[in-house]
C-alpha cells in the first residue's frame, strides 16, 4: 500500500481577467461557454502551482533543484473548487500524486522524483538560444503551418524580486519566504508557464487547453537574473477533434547553462462542443 506523505487543501479562484479580451478566451465565461464549459477554466501552470507545497513538503526542498514531475491534466478546474493534493510514496521507492475535487475525481494527476527523470533524454534540446524580439504581428497558429521538427525563436526573461513575490503572492497563494527577498527562488508554475509564453512569442490562438508537462529541474531559478527560454515543435497530432502540440523547451542562465528542460503538451484548437 502506498503511504501518505503530504496533504493539502485549496480553493481554485480565476487567475486572470474574465474577459473576451485576453489572448486565451477558455479562461473567461464567456469564452469557455463557446466550448461548453459552464464557466472559465482556471490556468493550467496556476492550478499546478497550487501543487507545489504539498510536493516540496514530501520529496524536500532539493526536489526544486535537481528533481523531476510528470503532470497530467484530467479534468477542467473551476472557480470555486475545493482541490485536495497528495503525494504518496508507493512500495517499488517511486512518488506519485493527485489534486482531486471532492468527488474523488483527480483534476490533475501525475509521478514525480529526486535526480534525473525516466523520460529526460526523450525531450529535445533546442540548437537555437540567441534571443529575437517579440513578433509583431503573431502568426495563428494551425496545422497546416505548426513548424514540426523546428526551433522557434527563443525570449529573453528578465525576472525581479517583485516578480517572483508577484507570483506567490497573487497566483501560488504561497507565502513560503524561498520565494520572496534577496537569493529568491522563481516559483515552478511560473517556469512551467513559460512555455505558453514562449508560444505567445511568435504565435497567437484564441483557445488553448493545458493538457500536460514534463519538467525536469537542474539549477535554482533565480529572480534577478535574466534567463533565455528556447524551445522546439516536436510533435502536432489530431485527437478527439481537438490540435495538439508538443513544445520541446529548455530554460537558459546567461552563461547558456539549462536550468530547467520542459516537455509542454497543449491543444491549441479546442474542438467545440
Amino acid at each position: 500500500m502506498p503511504t501518505a506523505l503530504a496533504e493539502r487543501t485549496t480553493t481554485a479562484f480565476l487567475d486572470g481577467e474574465d474577459s473576451l479580451e485576453i489572448n486565451n478566451i477558455i479562461h473567461s465565461t464567456e469564452g469557455a461557454k463557446m466550448f461548453g464549459f459552464d464557466a472559465a477554466l482556471v490556468g493550467g501552470v496556476t492550478v499546478y502551482a497550487w501543487t507545489i507545497p504539498a510536493l516540496v513538503e514530501a520529496l524536500g526542498e532539493d526536489w526544486l533543484d535537481s528533481g523531476w514531475i510528470n503532470v497530467r491534466f484530467r479534468r477542467p478546474v473551476f472557480p470555486g473548487d475545493v482541490l485536495t493534493t497528495r503525494v504518496e510514496a508507493e512500495a517499488d521507492g517511486s512518488f506519485t500524486w493527485a489534486m482531486t475535487k471532492p468527488d474523488g475525481d483527480a483534476a490533475l494527476a501525475g509521478s514525480a522524483g529526486p535526480g534525473s527523470a525516466p523520460w529526460l533524454d526523450e525531450i529535445t534540446a533546442p540548437q537555437r538560444l540567441e534571443p529575437a524580439p517579440a513578433a509583431g504581428s503573431p502568426e495563428l497558429l494551425t496545422p497546416e503551418m505548426l513548424p514540426i521538427g523546428e526551433d522557434i525563436p527563443p525570449e529573453l526573461v528578465p525576472t525581479s524580486i517583485a516578480d517572483a513575490e508577484e507570483y506567490a503572492d497573487a497566483f501560488a497563494k504561497d507565502p513560503h519566504g524561498r520565494w520572496r527577498g534577496e537569493g529568491a527562488r522563481m516559483h515552478p508554475g511560473w517556469i512551467a508557464g513559460r512555455a505558453t509564453r514562449l508560444l505567445h512569442h511568435t504565435y497567437t490562438y484564441r483557445a488553448a487547453l493545458h493538457a500536460g508537462s514534463q519538467i525536469q529541474h537542474f539549477k535554482p531559478v533565480r529572480a534577478s537574473e535574466p534567463i533565455t527560454a528556447a524551445g522546439r515543435i516536436a510533435e502536432g497530432f489530431q485527437r478527439k477533434g481537438h490540435e495538439y502540440l508538443l513544445l520541446d523547451m529548455g530554460l537558459y542562465d546567461a552563461g547558456g547553462e539549462e536550468l530547467v528542460r520542459i516537455r509542454h503538451r497543449t491543444i491549441y484548437q479546442v474542438a467545440k462542443r
